[in-house]
This record gives structure tokens, C-alpha cells and sequence, in this order.
């Protein structure tokens, strides 16, 4: 069976491993250039307007090393200081909460060093683009999930004459969509990429214990934030990801039993904001970003854009985030209701991390390099085969002999879905 490939690489940022102590935890932003030139543009701002102005170099690091809170929602600052002025600076030449936190992230094409695909050697800044995930900015490979205004920025290039690349038709609508798919497993297939961590680039006030990165793996048609796995590797590791499917199919006959009773739906039947196909884990994103919008007033800078008449949250926005982010799913209400897909692909992986050796890749990538700064990583598929799973009609014997028993006079036979439904809606709950 041919199965997708769909790895998401947030190698932009690095997390402590202490992630889950909101006290401690950090994102580590990687762009010291930046911060310089956020410097220079709110120091001449400071001189042009030295009466009216009064922003010290303090206060602006402070700004900087608050950004990541607008990720998380912590509110570290004792002081809690919105930066208002310092916003307002930068806006007026042309910076939103968006473009700075995008910005703040090191280009993919500074980060990614050496790529291939099926052993085939490709262009890295050609397969990896730069999307919004949960954790911010990523650099992504084979990511076709949303089409909003920023949707430009997604679209990798591939040769459609490369016969290591298939491409996926979705059966639904027939459309054509730049999914790369792979039907090769083991180790020698699937994603090769060599990468730079760059410790260097660190701002001084960076609490992450150690350099390195976090990938995230995911469905190539969902935003990236409610089914993700992850896994982290250290600057001077080698991880090896190994991807297992399972697959969802469902008869085409089971359009015509209502949703409510099927409890799933096809990605034609429920059209969503963001995106032209269903999915179960956008929806739910666009009812969370639905309930950001009307708790808060804004939505965080992380998610799909918004229409220009709502906003995205800054640091006056912290304290909100935060209390709804407490109050979770009771505040949440979502119009459409978030079935499951009735076609859908969910994964399980497994890694292993060994040393970065530079004998295993060719020496012009890695000459020129300290290897301790380095970083490589491999995804695949463990087995050739996956675990598919179909719903379809039934005519349960037993029922049918019930309603003759029941209601001897009714004439009109019943054709009724099988209860093992349930079933298959507890299994897709565990992933």
C-alpha cells in the first residue's frame, strides 16, 4: 500500500526539556541580527524624538526577550509591561506581531544545510517552506493544508518528471495537491536532512539548557496543532524517526446515512474557512481561533491569518490568552460540529538517537563546519505495509429478524448501520 509521507521540522526554535514547567520554560529565538536591527530602528526613532521618547537599552532587550510569550502565553514580567510604545515604533515602519515573529526565525535556507529524498539529492529550499505551527514559525516539508492569504509561502517546488516523487489526488473532489507520496520503507528511504543548530546565534538571555531542535510530525492536510508528535535531538546528534500509518477508508454508500448517526464526515461535506478540504484537527483549530476571537478580541499571531478586521494579540493580550487557556474546551463552541473524517491517515513513530558521524555524509556538506553544531535527522517508514481500517454498510442478520418479530405489520424493511461503528469511533479517540 502507498503511503504519505508528512514530516514537519520546527528546527527554528529550541525547547528545554522542561517544557511542561511553565515557570521555566523558554522558546530560544535564533535571529541576534534581528534583534540588532530592532535596536538600530528604536534607537534612531529614540534620537529623532529624544523629548517625547524615553526607551532604554534595557528595556528594549527586555522586549525581545519577552517575545516568546506571545507563543505560550506566560507572563513572566514583574512589571507587566505591554511594550506599547515600542509596538507602536515599530509599526509605524511597517512590523506587526506577524512579520516580527516571523522574522525572528532563521531563514530555512541558512538552517537546512543538506537534503534528500529516496536517496536522491534535492534542493532544500525547494521542499521546505516556511508555515505557522503551534510552536510558531516552522520550516515544513510537504505541508498542503491551508489556503489563506499567506498560502504563497507554502508552496514547495517538485519535478513532476522525478520518478523518486508521486504526487496525491485526493478521491474526493479529484484534486490535484503537491503531497509527496512514497511507497518505499526502511532506512535508505524517506527524508534525509542535515542541519545547522548554531549555538552562537543564541541571545545572551536564553535559558535552554542545550542547543538543538524539535521536530514535529504530522498529516500534510491539517494545520499543526491538535494530532502532532514530536520528538527532540541535541546539536551533535543523529535522529532516526520511523513513521507507521493506519489508515481510515469508508464505502461511498455511507453518504446517504446522516452524519450524526455515520459520526464521520467526508472532506466535501463541511467547508471550513481556512481550507477547501475537511479536517477534523483545522476545524477544531478555527473553533479555537472562533472562541480566542470572541473571549480575548484577538487571535494569537501563530494561527492561520483572520479577515483584516480582527487582530492579532500582543503583550496586552498575555493575561486573556492565558485565563482562556485554564478554562480550556469549557469555553470552546464549535459551529461546525468537529466530527471525525470519514477518510483520514494517523501516524505512531519511534526514534533513535545516535552521535553525528561525518563519514556518513558527503564531505563538502559537512567541511567548514564544527560537528558539535550540527544536527541530522532521517524519516521513514519502519514496515512496507500499514494497518488499514474501512467502514462500510451492513445488514446485521439478527436485527433484521428483530424487526419481524417486533413489528410483525411493518411492511417497509429497514437497512440499519452496524453498532461496530462505535467501535471504530473509540479507536480513532486513541490516537
Amino acid at each position: 500500500m502507498t503511503s504519505k509521507l508528512s514530516i514537519f521540522e520546527s528546527v527554528t526554535t529550541v525547547h528545554g526539556f522542561n517544557k511542561l514547567t511553565r515557570g521555566s520554560s523558554k522558546k530560544i529565538w535564533r535571529s541576534a541580527l534581528f534583534a540588532n536591527f530592532l535596536l538600530t530602528i528604536s534607537y534612531l526613532i529614540v534620537i529623532r524624538n529624544r523629548k517625547s521618547s524615553n526607551i532604554s537599552e534595557g528595556r528594549i532587550e527586555l522586549f525581545l526577550q519577552s517575545l516568546p510569550n506571545l507563543i505560550d502565553y506566560d507572563n513572566p514580567n514583574e512589571r507587566n509591561d505591554n511594550f506599547t510604545d515600542i509596538l507602536h515604533i515599530l509599526n509605524t515602519h511597517y512590523f506587526s506581531v506577524e512579520t516580527i515573529m516571523q522574522e525572528m526565525h532563521q531563514k530555512c535556507a541558512d538552517l537546512l544545510l543538506y537534503c534528500t529524498f529516496n536517496r536522491k539529492v534535492k534542493n532544500c529550499s525547494e521542499i521546505f517552506t516556511l508555515i505557522k505551527t503551534y510552536e510558531g514559525h516552522c520550516c515544513a516539508f510537504n505541508y498542503a493544508a491551508l489556503n489563506d492569504d499567506s498560502g504563497q509561502m507554502y508552496e514547495a517546488i517538485y519535478d513532476d518528471d522525478d520518478d523518486d516523487v508521486e504526487h496525491y489526488e485526493d478521491s474526493d473532489d479529484n484534486k490535484h495537491l503537491s503531497i509527496v507520496v512514497t511507497s518505499e520503507s526502511g532506512r535508505g528511504s524517506g527524508l534525509l536532512v542535515v542541519y545547522n543548530v548554531d549555538p552562537t546565534d543564541y541571545p545572551r538571555w536564553s535559558l535552554s539548557p542545550s542547543y538543538g531542535a524539535k521536530i514535529l510530525i504530522s498529516d500534510p492536510n491539517d494545520y499543526p496543532e491538535v494530532t502532532v508528535l514530536y520528538k527532540r535531538a541535541d546539536a551533535g546528534q543523529s535522529l532516526d524517526l520511523k513513521v507507521q500509518a493506519y489508515i481510515f477508508q469508508v464505502e461511498e454508500d455511507l453518504r446517504r446515512i446522516d452524519p450524526i448517526n455515520r459520526g464521520c464526515v467526508f472532506h466535501d461535506e463541511v467547508k471550513l474557512e481556512h481550507t477547501d478540504r475537511f479536517s477534523t484537527e483545522t476545524c477544531r483549530t478555527e473553533c479555537r481561533m472562533k472562541s480566542y476571537l470572541n473571549y480575548c478580541g484577538c487571535v494569537p499571531y501563530k494561527y492561520p491569518k483572520e479577515p483584516a478586521s480582527s487582530r492579532f494579540c500582543d503583550f496586552k493580550d498575555l493575561e486573556c490568552l492565558n485565563h482562556f487557556r485554564a478554562k480550556g474546551s469549557r469555553l470552546e463552541r464549535c459551529d461546525p460540529l468537529c466530527y471525525f473524517e470519514c477518510r483520514d491517515q494517523r501516524y505512531s513513530i519511534t526514534g533513535d538517537v545516535t552521535p553525528l558521524l561525518a563519514e556518513l555524509y558527503p564531505s563538502n556538506v559537512m567541511s567548514g563546519h564544527n560537528l558539535s553544531e550540527l544536527s541530522s535527522l532521517r524519516v521513514y517508514f519502519d514496515k512496507p505495509t500499514c494497518n488499514c481500517y474501512k467502514q462500510m454498510l451492513l445488514m446485521d442478520f439478527t436485527t433484521f429478524v428483530g424487526i419481524l418479530k417486533l413489528e410483525p405489520r411493518n411492511l417497509l424493511l429497514k437497512i440499519v448501520l452496524s453498532r461496530k461503528f462505535l467501535m471504530y469511533k473509540r479507536f480513532l479517540m486513541k490516537f
